[in-house]
């Protein structure tokens, strides 16, 4: 694995707000440039292959961990409130479907670590399905790379074949899209609405905070109070079920898109049953709901929490953020391969794309420290042909 360097672009900021991507710049949140324009990671086609087949079996791995918790009752010890046991669990039963979700890997071009699962609101996908395939495109054109250059990217293909299955075999002929008042999450929205919409699946947008309810309607309900029987939602359950309207998670005869179920699969406790349930499996790190069985060189998580927020690396100080309060999950801790930049090192993390049940393409966040938190870079990737 190498850390490419390369020219910006002439034209790079518009070509990216072409295709509907304009957070690239840094921001009061963001304080450094969120795209990183003149970075790419190289990978061998055999490296890629390694990282293909070890996150499919993670897939596996994650869906039959997830089944566990939710037959066998173990929902309180993943974060998720006893009023949502019920409806998680008949959600699981229906076999409600997924569209997509991300595997957060370590792997340095020989070893592959599952460090988190982003299986409810995982973002960086315009980014990754899009974005980087036009940075690539454009780099060929311009014989900044050789011809044969490709990249592990069919996540727009999978994410269409995934649509057409909700289509044709689960009969979602139309869905509600909804976001947070935020560029990215809209974005992100809008795009998956685009791709749905290009598979029959007709559907409108409305901001997350005007999602409705109303006491004895059994939908949830749009700006116009009509019911919504299915509904995109890029907002986190945890959120959610602190708000206003939690009881309606546990009764509406809404549909979710991405399930209920996927509460429990985003639930970083998971890492834990992981390990129980595969201890020696050489893709997993040992991790525990128990603090102090596994000694001192672990990394200590909340069981939900977001851009690295109150993550605690071996002998240092938690990182800040709003989720201190929340049980935590202890996990082996892995060093990240470290490249260095003119103002300080870098650290890759690999978020390889799941449509459905099926991996289907490669995303790199490169960080500058090592908890991968809204400093974080978005970095495109390349698979150079030859290399073994």
């Amino acid at each position: 694995m190498q850390r490419l360097t390369f020219a910006p672009r002439p034209d790079w900021q518009a070509r990216l707000q072409a295709v509907g991507f304009t957070w690239y710049a840094p921001t009061p949140d963001h304080p450094v440039p969120y795209w990183g324009e003149n970075v790419a990671y190289a990978f061998t086609p055999a490296q890629i292959t390694a990282v293909q087949r070890g996150a499919q079996e993670l897939t596996r791995l994650v869906l039959e961990a997830t089944g566990h918790a939710i037959e066998q009752g173990r929902l309180a010890e993943l974060g998720i409130p006893a009023f949502l046991h019920g409806a998680v669990r008949e959600s699981w039963n229906r076999d409600d479907p997924t569209l997509y979700m991300r595997l957060d890997l370590a792997y340095d071009g020989r070893q592959l670590k599952l460090l988190e699962v982003n299986a409810q609101t995982p973002t960086s996908l315009l980014e990754a399905a899009v974005c980087q395939w036009q940075w690539l495109e454009d780099r060929l054109e311009a014989g900044a790379l050789p011809a044969a250059t490709s990249q592990w990217n069919t996540i727009h293909e999978g994410l269409l074949e995934q649509w057409t299955h909700l289509r044709e075999v689960r009969g979602v002929s139309q869905a509600h899209f909804s976001a947070a008042r935020s560029d990215e999450d809209i974005a992100t929205v809008t795009y998956l609405r685009d791709l749905a919409q290009a598979r029959g699946v007709s559907g409108s947008f409305l901001l997350a905070e005007e999602v409705g309810t109303r006491a004895g309607e059994p939908w949830l309900l749009d700006t116009w109070a009509l019911p919504i029987q299915t509904l995109m939602w890029l907002w986190p359950f945890e959120f959610a079920w602190e708000g206003r309207d939690a009881a309606f998670l546990a009764t509406t005869q809404t549909r979710f898109l991405e399930p209920l179920w996927k509460a429990v699969t985003g639930s970083k406790g998971l890492l834990a049953l992981l390990h129980e349930l595969n201890p020696d499996h050489e893709l997993l790190l040992p991790a525990s709901l128990r603090s102090g069985t596994l000694g001192r060189s672990v990394v200590r998580k909340p069981l939900f929490s977001r851009e690295g927020q109150n993550v605690t690396l071996p002998d240092e100080d938690s990182t800040p953020g709003d989720y201190a309060d929340l049980p935590v999950v202890e996990q082996a801790y892995t060093e990240l391969p470290e490249f260095q930049d003119e103002d300080g090192p870098r650290y890759p993390v690999l978020g390889v794309w799941v449509a459905g049940d099926e991996v289907c393409g490669l995303g790199i966040r490169e960080g500058r420290g090592r908890v991968t938190d809204n400093r974080a870079t978005f970095t495109p990737h390349v698979v150079l042909a030859g290399g073994s």
